[in-house]
């Protein structure tokens, strides 16, 4: 679908300051369980195959970056990056609050086979003082959620692991919003993404079921929010079950001024995508011309 649509900046700012508390609540939330959770990790099914690989957190971390890499790529010259951006940041805000619950819910132990030597030493009940969470939480905050692996760390992020979850929402909105044509680089984050979670589980980093629940909430809720945008008029979008949740309730003051259906996917450089310049990968396709009934979906609304 062609079409110009309004940038709603205050949107975009609410929708960031929800993925930033959604963020800061998972640090939060570590920082507080790092001294509850026990110490003798469970079993699991890869770690009873193969061993600790001690390299392999490095290259996960490494699959991390470049698929962040390949998402903020697409917010960046996507003909409507502000839409892009905008529902990209509240699902992760989304699953990023789901990660926080798991998190305060059920408390795993770390899966290292040297706990004791990869976490840092838990305090003893009179020693957690507000000031100690509120170090760790800044620490945390400063560096975006990422720790130094070659120190002690803090431990207990486990049961929906958020390494799984970026890499997940970055190869599926390069996929979904990359032109039908060229698709190459689509096969990028979800190459990254597949070798992430593979040294994720095999560094004990994660469990075996920290991946899979990921990956299960993580393309749910991309699937629960875009299948509610193409819904291809606003009556019935009122009238589907899905109106009934409260994602889908943010999602239609987010989508109020966004024709019902898939948006076209087309590249424009910022600051000069007033210049006419004819992209291969910006031609019409079927796929992008299969909304070319949205103008009957005005009259519904």
């Amino acid at each position: 679908m062609g079409g110009e649509y309004p940038p709603e900046p205050h949107k975009l700012i609410i929708v960031t300051l929800f993925l930033a508390l959604a963020g800061a609540s998972n640090w939060a939330a570590l920082a507080y369980i790092h001294d509850i959770v026990p110490r003798e990790p469970l079993p699991d099914l890869i770690s009873s195959i193969v061993s600790q690989q001690a390299w392999a957190l490095k290259v996960g971390d490494s699959m991390v970056t470049l698929c962040a890499i390949s998402m903020i790529f697409i917010f960046v010259i996507h003909k409507y990056r502000h839409i892009v951006i905008r529902r990209t940041f509240f699902i992760i805000g989304v699953l990023y609050s789901l990660r926080t619950i798991s998190m305060l819910c059920t408390y795993l132990p770390p899966g290292y086979s040297d706990n004791e030597t990869r976490c840092r030493q838990q305090l003893p009940r009179e020693n957690r003082t507000w000031k100690v969470y509120l170090s760790r939480l800044l620490e945390q905050t400063i560096h975006v959620g990422f720790q130094d692996i070659e120190d002690r760390m803090l431990c207990g992020d486990l049961l929906f692991s958020g390494h799984t979850l970026v890499m997940i929402m970055s190869a599926l909105t390069v996929s979904y919003y990359w032109p039908m044509k060229n698709r190459l680089f689509t096969y990028f984050p979800k190459l990254c993404a597949l070798i992430g979670m593979i040294c994720m589980i095999i560094s004990r980093t994660h469990y075996t079921v920290d991946v899979f629940f990921a990956i299960i909430l993580s393309v749910s809720v991309f699937t629960l929010y875009h299948a509610f945008c193409e819904i291809d008029n606003y009556r019935e979008r009122k009238n589907s079950v899905l109106s009934g949740l409260m994602i889908t309730k943010a999602a239609q003051w987010l989508e109020v001024n966004v024709v019902p259906g898939r948006i076209e996917n087309s590249f424009s450089i910022p600051f000069i995508d007033k210049i006419p310049i004819e992209w291969p990968w910006n031609r019409p396709t079927d796929s992008n011309m299969s909304n070319s009934s949205s103008t009957a979906v005005i009259e519904s609304a």
